[in-house]
Order: structure tokens, then sequence, then C-alpha cells
């Protein structure tokens, strides 16, 4: 697997128009990524933020194979409906909220919301578990522990 990113997007939205992405970055991902499954290798792509606007053409532009972050708490960004409209064509990486749940939470609240993404985006399969982003300094080591220990296994 080949990991490619590009921040296209906030915690509101779009940090470039989707016009403006379909003209100066798309063209430069297609060649890339068209380079990398020449190899047959999947794509894992990286953006932070709401980048529900571009899922679609993410996939069928650039055709990667899977889409991380997943920032939960980013406007769009909601899980169910990712996997209800992508789940038979991506698969998902990432979703666990490092924003509010991993620092601030429980050690019982990380492990409802690390059930629910198992029950939602792993579903039928196609989801690597995982925090949203890299684990910062601020996360108590109990949460870290409820992340790691959940059952990964959908009931």
């Amino acid at each position: 697997m080949v990991y490619t990113w590009d921040d296209i997007a906030h915690q509101l939205g779009l940090i470039i128009s989707p016009a403006l992405w379909r003209e100066y970055l798309r063209p430069r991902h297609q060649r890339l990524n068209a380079a990398i499954h020449h190899y047959d290798v999947k794509i894992m792509y990286h953006s932070c933020g709401a980048v529900y606007p571009l899922v679609r053409s993410l996939i069928d532009d650039l055709g990667i194979d899977v889409l991380q972050s997943l920032q939960p708490r980013a406007r769009g960004m909601d899980m169910q409906r990712l996997k209800d409209e992508f789940g038979d064509q991506i698969s998902f990486h990432g979703g666990v909220d490092i924003q509010h749940t991993m620092p601030h939470g429980t050690p019982e609240e990380v492990y409802r919301e690390v059930r629910d993404r198992i029950e939602v985006l792993g579903r039928g399969g196609g989801y690597v578990l995982s925090a949203a982003h890299y684990l910062q300094n601020d996360i108590p080591t109990e949460n870290i522990l409820a992340l790691y220990r959940t059952s990964r296994t959908a009931h």
C-alpha cells in the first residue's frame, strides 16, 4: 500500500473549491495514482477535515482504495453516511475522535465510540480501526488502552 495525502479540508469545509481542486490538484494525483496502480498496490489517501464533498471524486477520479483519517467532528463526516454511500467502493481508516473523546472522554466513552466505529464502518469489512489522526500527548493512557483493548469483533 502507498500512502498519499493532501489536506484539502478543515473542520468546516474544503480548503479549496471543488472546481479549483479539479483543475489543479486532481490531475497531479491522477498521474501519481496511475503510476502507483501500475504496480498493483493499493492507495491510502489522507486528508483531515470535512472531505465529504469530494469523496466521490477521490474514488472515481483518483482511484483511491482507502480513505484516511475520517475526522468525525468535521462537518458532514457522518460515519454511517460514509459507509452507506461509499463502503462498497473503498475502505476506511481512522474515525475515532482525537479532538474530544480520546483526550477528554472517559475510558468508557472511548470504548463506546470504538464499538460504534466497528459496528458502522466494520460492517461487511473494509475498515481499519484507528484514531482519526496521530495520538497526541494530551490523551490519558487509560483512553489509549481502552482504544486498543476494545474487542474488534462486530456484535
